[in-house]
């Protein structure tokens, strides 16, 4: 996330003034119908009919024998050819993952500090059953404070509120993520400007449970006949039609930041009603006092899905490399390193990519954070 820092002396100013970016990300510049596509192959086999015409079954015998001959051998080199494209995989034992990050630049190339965070199935819950995944994506001037915080303490009250009940399990997410970020802002860290978003991920047998907080992102990898997409989580835009409605009824308002000249620039953005503040690019997020105020909540959004025999991997990620690449890109990008059964590769592939979008859009890079789990 890119922000520049502001005093709260300053946020009480007229709106049709100089807007303030006090805490949204670098505006958005990729053209989306510009984007090169990954196009994964599909293979069909079309079987053989073994229904014969009047006119074949009048053949003399060794014309039909022949007949046969070639139908058969046919039908057996397409088959041996579906076995050569189409892989073969079979569920591993155990859950084998790896993470990479990378921090961000400034326009002028200058370092800035990492405010990724990424959680890697803490003992204290893989001890009761469950392998928790989590990248949180912190922004504003005490943004790695926040994930930091997220990244220390979230992992412990699911431990608390699942070691007392294994039955209503969303529910107890809803709590740890309610007390987290109480504590954040019962902290001695200022965030009244700062704050971080979360996507995880919660393991336990043959059930995901997601549980998600702003934009970051996590997608299930599946194969069946060809390779599929299963969106795990949905990230929560300022825009989309759900957000927009919350973000209303609480008292804010959604919209572009704007120019000199008054033109509309960059995301959609979330604002106090009367004060160009805060600026959030996102519509949920731990922290973020002043844009609790607009309606900007740190309530999860949490599904559960079943896995199959089908599922093959996940990957959780930072808006940093889902910024200029689509989900089967990403995709794409792992399933090589997938079939070498080698995560760490593939998670230092998709943030190697991942930076290279941004170099071909941006003069600016955002933190890059990428988790590979292969079930």
């Amino acid at each position: 996330m890119f922000h520049q820092s502001q005093s709260l002396n300053n946020l009480k100013r007229d709106h049709r003034l100089k807007p303030l970016q006090i805490a949204g990300r670098y505006p958005e510049s990729a053209d989306l119908n510009n984007k090169s596509k990954f196009f994964l192959p599909q293979i069909k086999m079309i079987e053989q009919s073994s229904v014969f015409t009047e006119k074949q079954k009048q053949l003399r015998l060794p014309q039909l024998q022949n007949h046969l001959a070639a139908s058969d051998q046919l039908q057996r080199k397409k088959i041996e050819i579906r076995k050569s494209i189409t892989p073969k995989y079979q569920k591993r034992q155990t859950t084998i993952y790896a993470m990479r990050t990378k921090a961000g630049c400034q326009i002028n190339k200058a370092a800035k500090i990492n405010q990724d965070q990424a959680i890697l199935c803490p003992k204290i819950l893989e001890n009761i059953g469950y392998k928790l995944f989590a990248v949180s994506d912190g922004h504003g001037l005490n943004g790695h404070h926040v994930s930091n915080f997220i990244k220390q303490t979230l992992p412990k009250y699911l431990h608390k509120y699942l070691g007392d009940n294994h039955e209503d399990i969303q529910m107890q997410i809803s709590r740890a993520f309610a007390i987290t970020n109480r504590e954040i802002w019962n902290s001695d860290t200022d965030t009244n400007l700062s704050g971080s978003t979360t996507a995880s991920v919660l393991i336990t047998k043959d059930i995901i449970y997601t549980a998600n907080v702003g934009d970051s992102r996590a997608i299930l990898c599946r194969f069946d006949q060809v390779w599929q997409i299963v969106p795990l989580t949905r990230d929560h835009k300022p825009d989309d039609p759900e957000e927009i409605k919350n973000i209303v009824n609480a008292g804010g308002r959604v919209e572009k930041q704007r120019d000199f000249h008054g033109n509309p620039i960059g995301p959609f953005r979330v604002w106090l009603q009367y004060i160009q503040a805060p600026g959030l690019a996102m519509s949920r997020s731990f922290g973020d006092k002043v844009g609790a105020q607009a309606g900007v909540t740190a309530i999860p959004e949490i599904k559960e899905f079943i896995l199959t025999n089908h599922d093959q991997f996940i990957i959780v990620a930072s808006d940093g490399v889902w910024e200029y690449l689509s989900n089967e890109e990403v995709m794409s990008i792992v399933i090589p390193y997938f079939e070498k059964d080698n995560p760490d590769l593939a998670a230092e592939k998709v943030v190697n990519e991942a930076i290279q979008a941004w170099r071909r859009n941006s003069l600016a890079r955002d933190d890059i954070t990428c988790i590979i789990i292969f079930l």
